[in-house]
């Protein structure tokens, strides 16, 4: 800007950040030069956290129900190998 003039900046990209400009709407958003990934605003990091906080809980909670699973799926072979065992069937053997 000079004075109260707007210059259009004719290279987009930041050398020393290794970053390249690009507007968008009224955002200037920001991309890796050696990925091409761009950087989040705020709002956008916050909401991709959000969704990392409730993935994280979701995985979280199914191994927990294949955990209890596992459990009840041992204890009736145990239970089967208990009736086995009082019908005589050796199920000690492997």
């Amino acid at each position: 800007m000079r004075g109260e003039i707007y210059e259009t900046i004719s290279d987009n990209r930041s050398e020393p950040l290794q970053l390249r400009l690009q507007a968008e709407g009224r955002l200037i958003n920001f991309y890796r030069e050696d990925t091409g990934e761009k950087l989040l605003i705020p709002d956008e990091l916050a909401q991709a956290l959000r969704q990392e906080v409730v993935a994280r809980q979701q995985a979280e909670k199914q191994a927990e129900q294949e955990r209890q699973r596992a459990e009840q799926a041992q204890a009736e072979v145990e239970k089967l190998k208990a009736r086995l065992r009082s019908l005589g069937v050796d199920v000690d053997t492997e």
